[in-house]
């Protein structure tokens, strides 16, 4: 999407993909938790103030996190499932432009 609207090069995207990805790799064993993890701060976000214990009751997606799940996680075939989960072989170097936060 920061490519798509030129707030970040495609270099700088890959830099900071590269990073978010090294982070989820450490902390999570697979698509599947990553998902979930991800599923679960999606319910916790769109849950509006005092019906929070409502939605983690429910465990309802909005419109568009159902058809996110049901896309992405719901089957063998999804798009996650197919991803391998390993470390990167090759990390980007840090663009000029990102030195700024390059302890990400």
């Amino acid at each position: 999407m920061g490519v798509l609207n030129q707030w970040l090069t495609e270099e700088e995207s890959l830099w900071l993909q590269s990073r978010i990805y090294a982070r989820a790799y450490y902390f999570y064993d697979g698509w599947t938790q990553y998902f979930a993890a991800y599923s679960l701060g999606r319910l916790y976000w769109q849950a509006k103030g005092d019906t929070i214990q409502a939605y983690f009751a429910h465990l309802k997606y909005d419109a568009s996190g159902a058809r996110m799940f049901n896309e992405l996680a719901s089957t063998t075939e999804s798009y996650y499932a197919q991803l391998p989960w390993r470390p990167l072989n090759e990390q980007p170097t840090c663009p000029e432009t990102l030195k700024g936060v390059s302890d990400l």
